[in-house]
């Protein structure tokens, strides 16, 4: 049976990118806390003065806020390029997206919550639920999970004991599947060190999909999740499936108010930027 290692190990690994200063760009536990509690009270300030503002920060399709809501909207469109250029290999210093990831996502967030509090109602809410999951799942991810993952490799004692026969003839089956379909995915690599990149996906994106599957059940009858804590286990996908609801909440909500503005004025004045009032 193969032993399973980390998707970014290899059998030599390249030293460390720098910058020009010679130092790897970091995103602290410490400033990342002090950036959400900064642009959280900002964001405080702004309902609180709310009120007392002119007309156009009342409505979310006037001229400033509509334009705020698309700057927003870029914003958060950035942790999907993060995770194109991870996925591709396409940065050499992957700190550098994860820092552009986290900072987009929350000036982004703050941008479209002054937009959508202009009229809380209806299904943008679902919206601002979305993002605020987000923003606690990933600050948690950051802050709580990173160091309790750290800790957790090669702590987990489950894996190196001797698995029952059965379990390990099941195993040695389905890894030898995962090799066969490697042959035919990608030629030159390990199966111990192989994941499915972007590249993949695009040139073989059935074989890449198999293969994909059959790593989620190599991890089911290794027990992977259930050798960690649930929030340990379960923090990405929740993460993932927040992200992907609002990326089509969001794509919903765009092509409505563009194409759409009769449905959505429902008999009001059309007062916001549009393409066609269907």
């Amino acid at each position: 049976m193969t032993t399973k290692a980390e998707p970014t190990l290899s059998a030599h690994p390249r030293p460390r990118p720098r910058t020009a200063t010679g130092q790897r760009p970091d995103l602290s536990n410490r400033r990342l806390l002090t950036v959400v509690t900064v642009l959280g009270l900002a964001l405080l300030f702004y309902l609180v003065a709310k009120p007392h503002l002119p007309d156009a920060w009342q409505h979310p399709g006037s001229p400033i806020l509509q334009p705020l809501a698309a700057v927003g909207a870029l914003l958060l469109l950035t942790p999907f390029a993060f995770s194109i250029g991870k996925r591709g290999g396409y940065s050499e210093i992957p700190n550098t997206l994860f820092i552009l990831h986290v900072g987009a996502s929350l000036i982004g967030m703050v941008l479209v919550t002054i937009h959508a509090v202009a009229a809380l109602s209806g299904p943008p809410l679902i919206l601002l639920g979305c993002l605020l999951g987000l923003a606690v799942t990933g600050v948690l991810a950051r802050t709580v999970m990173a160091p309790r993952m750290a800790a957790t490799f090669g702590s987990k004692s489950a894996p190196f004991q001797t698995p029952d026969p059965e379990l390990k003839d099941r195993l040695r089956t389905l890894i030898a599947e995962k090799t066969a379909l490697l042959a035919r995915l990608d030629p030159d690599a390990s199966e111990a060190l192989f994941s499915v990149t972007l590249r993949h996906l695009l040139t073989k994106p059935v074989k890449s999909l198999a293969y994909m599957r059959l790593v989620r059940r190599e991890a089911e009858l290794m027990g992977t999740r259930r050798s960690v804590p649930f929030a340990q286990a379960w923090w990405r996908p929740l993460h993932m499936a927040l992200a992907w609801m609002f990326l089509a909440g969001l794509i919903l909500h765009i092509v409505l108010v563009t194409f759409f503005a009769g449905y959505v004025a429902d008999g009001r004045e059309i007062y916001w930027w549009h393409l066609a009032a269907w």
